[in-house]
């Protein structure tokens, strides 16, 4: 069955391809991916699957639930995030969407996160996985999520208990050749530590009044002012890095008028949650005091937020030897790695995990032509086949039918 999976995936790959192109071409950020989920929920449905989208599965509009039912037995769950970046794309002849013509349609809005090949994985993965059915028990579950930038789509899906009977989750990222050196490999089975984050607006409100009475004011600029410069002056953590960013400053409405309203948007992160949570608390506290120390109020407002991604060293070590044993076709790298961003999917993974779960986020290195969140980003084509084989191979080593239990279904069928 290996065989045939690594086959049918390699014969796959012109589909995979033309499916990120196309997606490539609507990017959608966060809670907007509505074209991206017509797309998507269109592919399901004439594969078969039972498809729920929008509000019972986020809340919001967008977020796709697609399951498979095998009889009897676990719930494995694999999610694809699927939103874009509020990028403009290079529209040079050097960047090859360009030059191929499926650039983004959308201005403003760019995959420059490798969004586009993850749902083109998920989508290969769905049509394996109905041509395997007969030979998987339990039910497959694919998510794919919206709003991944900002870490806001993950909770919402959580919440609703998509990952309440979850016996697997496997999730993962398309990621440049530095994650193994620069050497070969085309899999790292599993992140055992990312940047745990917080993602928060700061919401300031003072007293308007005239330029030349500012005593009859409070000047949110000033509060403001003031917090930005001590969130930098935050003493960083003994025991790992930790990172703080101010995106977005926003107040006033004109040089005679003291402001009274403004707004903060910023993050922090950590290498671990514990020192993600000493920067959201220094952050919280600076802000409230700043306010007050102008005579203003302030709310804060967390937009997004993750822990760190902790993958089941157990499932890491089963899936290398998966693609050492069986998958001739893919190089894979040690049994775990640190992935330096942030990732929503940790939430998901925790879920899993809290009730006796597995779960495992993987790296999928490949040569790219820029940094992640880049303008001119874009990847080789060549791991979208490779990474559906690892992943539909995972669940099928987890759920697959032994031979005789496959026979015994067949007879009691019959």
């Amino acid at each position: 069955m290996y065989s045939f999976i690594e086959k049918r995936a390699c014969e796959l790959a012109p589909v995979l391809t033309r499916h990120r192109r196309n997606l490539h071409q609507i990017p959608e950020t966060g809670w907007n991916e509505k074209e991206t989920c017509s797309y998507i929920a269109a592919e399901l449905r004439q594969l078969g699957y039972e498809v729920l989208l929008g509000a019972p599965v986020t809340g919001h509009e967008t977020g796709i639930i697609a399951s498979l039912s095998c009889g009897n037995g676990p719930v494995s769950v694999l999610r694809f995030d699927i939103d874009a970046l509020p990028t403009e794309e290079d529209s040079t002849h050097a960047h090859l969407p360009a030059r191929e013509h499926f650039c983004s349609r959308n201005p403003g809005a760019m995959h420059a996160c490798g969004h586009d090949g993850h749902i083109a994985i998920g989508l290969g993965c769905a049509r394996i996985f109905t041509e395997l059915s007969s030979r998987l028990s339990g039910t497959i579950r694919l998510i794919f999520q919206p709003a991944e930038e900002g870490c806001k789509g993950a909770g919402a899906i959580v919440e609703r208990g998509w990952l309440d009977d979850a016996s697997l989750f496997l999730a993962g990222h398309i990621v440049g050749r530095e994650y193994t050196g620069g050497g070969h490999a085309d899999v790292i089975p599993g992140v055992n530590a990312s940047l745990a984050t917080t993602k928060f607006d700061a919401i300031f409100s003072g007293h308007s009044c005239h330029g030349a009475a500012p005593e009859n004011g409070a000047s949110v600029i000033s509060a403001m002012a003031s917090a930005v410069l001590a969130l930098n002056g935050i003493p960083r953590h003994s025991e790992g890095a930790t990172f703080l960013n101010i995106g977005r400053i926003q107040g006033g409405q004109g040089r005679n008028i003291v402001a009274d309203r403004g707004l903060i948007e910023l993050e922090v992160r950590g290498t671990t949650t514990a020192l993600n949570q000493y920067m959201e608390d220094q952050a919280f506290r600076i802000i409230q005091e700043s306010a007050r120390m102008y005579g203003c109020e302030s709310e804060i407002q967390v937009i997004g937020r993750a822990p760190s991604l902790d993958s089941t060293p157990a499932l890491c070590g089963r899936i290398l030897s998966l693609c050492r044993d069986h998958l001739p076709s893919i190089q894979a790298f040690g049994t775990s790695a640190a992935f330096r961003a942030s990732e929503d999917a940790s939430l998901m993974l925790e879920r899993t995990k809290s009730h006796g779960g597995q779960g495992a986020f993987l790296l999928f290195p490949t040569d790219t032509t820029a940094p992640l969140h880049n303008s001119s980003y874009d990847f080789d084509e060549s791991i979208l086949p490779k990474a559906a084989t690892v992943f539909t191979a995972a669940v099928y080593q987890f759920c697959g039918r032994k031979p005789q239990a496959l026979s015994r279904h067949r007879s009691e069928s019959v």
